[in-house]
């Protein structure tokens, strides 16, 4: 019964010690304690079925995305590793039965119950926090970086279909129109009033306009698939006509947008924090080359004396150690922090790499910029009302009839390129902006700077 009694007693101290320390040691996760939540997923089976707005898609997409929610995974599982490393090594718990019993002055050793823990060198578990802590904020910048990407893919395919169906739109109205004047260049050749070859140039063309408009529908059909593939539902679910982005050019100079690109950048903030943590790694290394301290108590059961007169019969013995290990290995420990600075050096060498590449590409990108601006400007201003002519005289030849059906045909496409130019002008100008977006990281502030 005594034995029971001091196994019940020694149990108790341990698992008081372990609730101690562990009180002890209890951190709050650097300010962010998980909390699962079901996001309840938007319908869009029938939602875009009529009318496609780019905010609502953005919305949606955001919502639905498999990718978005990887990236939200990934940093609630980095804010997890912060309870783990900033607490102490797990205590060791021994129980040991003497299969042959000591039989010492005092009585004989039946049960033995140590406890041990191991404490890291002060300032170790904090260190190791911070670098968690940094790893935290380089996966949140991630699962922004991930929201950013998405958001500009969907710009992409957005403004890409958006010209596709008004490309239909007008190739369709042509195509009537092209139709019109061969059934008149038709019968004034049946009267011998047109020439073969004019008829023949209308028929051509308008097959041209026949195979113009297959390819542009079925490039509609790949944006529709590739805008279902980002909002994660199945490719064949229809997609309604989308509503115009107004064509808003920039005025930012090239030295503004770089100043933003540079400072928000999701992937330099990456390199930054990897910088931080990199210097945080080292002071961790330096630390964990220290000595770490070892806490040991110890318990022994003692039965009765043989000799019932013995001083101290049956009186167990308890005692407590201290250990510390010894870093002897001089080559493993300055290893371990020459690697952490190597691990800097990678890491900085790094950022000013991808600064470079930052402004190489935001040049490439601006100047595309620039130049679908210039094109827009050129077809508004100059090119399109000088083929204005061309529709009124169409609409005069719808009436009265061609006298020149050759030369109405190459005003004619002459027109339609223009203005199909201009779509695809303002198109590639709206899908630089999102690539300049993506490279600034997030919306460019083109307000006047104030000096």
């Amino acid at each position: 019964m005594r034995g029971i009694s001091l196994l019940y007693q020694v149990v108790g101290v341990v698992i008081g010690s372990m609730l101690m320390l562990d009180a002890l040691v209890q951190t709050e996760t650097y300010g962010m304690t998980q909390t699962t939540s079901t996001v309840e997923q938007t319908d869009v089976t029938t939602q875009f079925i009529e009318t496609l707005e780019l905010p609502n898609l953005i919305r949606v997409a955001v919502e639905r995305s498999p990718k978005v929610r990887a990236a939200k995974a990934r940093w609630q599982a980095t804010i997890e590793q912060y309870p783990q490393v900033t607490a102490l090594p797990d205590p060791m718990f021994m129980y040991g039965y003497y299969m042959r019993s000591v039989e010492t002055r005092v009585g004989p050793q039946r049960h033995r119950l140590s406890f041990s823990q191991t404490f890291p060198y002060p300032g170790t578990l904090d260190a190791a926090g911070e670098v968690v802590k940094k790893a935290i904020k380089i996966a949140r910048v991630k699962h922004e970086q991930v929201i950013r990407d998405l958001i500009v893919e969907l710009k992409l395919s957005y403004h890409e279909l958006a010209y596709l169906q008004r490309a239909v739109e007008l190739t369709r109205q042509n195509h009537d129109l092209v139709a019109s004047i061969l059934t008149i260049a038709t019968a004034r050749y049946a009267e011998g009033e047109a020439i073969l070859n004019d008829v023949l140039k209308a028929q051509s063309q308008l097959a041209q306009l026949e195979y113009d408009l297959i390819l542009l529908k079925e490039l509609q059909l790949v944006e529709h698939a590739n805008i279902n593939g980002i909002l994660s539902v199945p490719s064949e679910t229809p997609l309604g006509a989308t509503v115009p982005v107004l064509y808003e050019p920039l005025g930012i100079p090239l030295v503004d947008v770089e100043k933003q690109a540079l400072s928000k950048r999701q992937e330099l903030r990456i390199a930054e924090l990897s910088i931080k943590k990199a210097t945080e790694g080292i002071a961790l290394a330096e630390l964990q080359t220290k000595p770490m301290l070892k806490f040991d108590l110890m318990a022994i059961e003692t039965g009765k004396a043989l000799m019932m007169d013995a001083p101290d019969s049956g009186k167990d013995p308890f005692t407590i150690g201290i250990g510390v290990t010894i870093p002897w290995s001089s080559l493993k420990n300055s290893s371990k922090v020459r690697e952490a600075q190597k691990n800097q050096e990678v890491v900085t060498a790094n950022k000013h790499s991808l600064e470079d590449a930052t402004r190489v590409a935001l040049r490439k990108v601006y100047f595309r910029l620039e130049n679908a601006r210039r094109l827009v400007e050129l077809y508004e201003n100059t090119l399109i009302p000088q083929a204005g002519a061309a529709i009124e005289l169409a609409e005069t030849w719808h009436q009265e009839g061609p006298k020149s059906i050759a030369g109405f045909l190459e005003t004619q496409s002459v027109w339609l390129n223009f203005n199909l130019a201009r779509l695809r002008a303002i198109a590639d100008y709206q899908q630089n902006v999102a690539r300049l977006e993506q490279l600034v990281g997030g919306k460019i502030d083109d307000s006047p700077t104030v000096q």
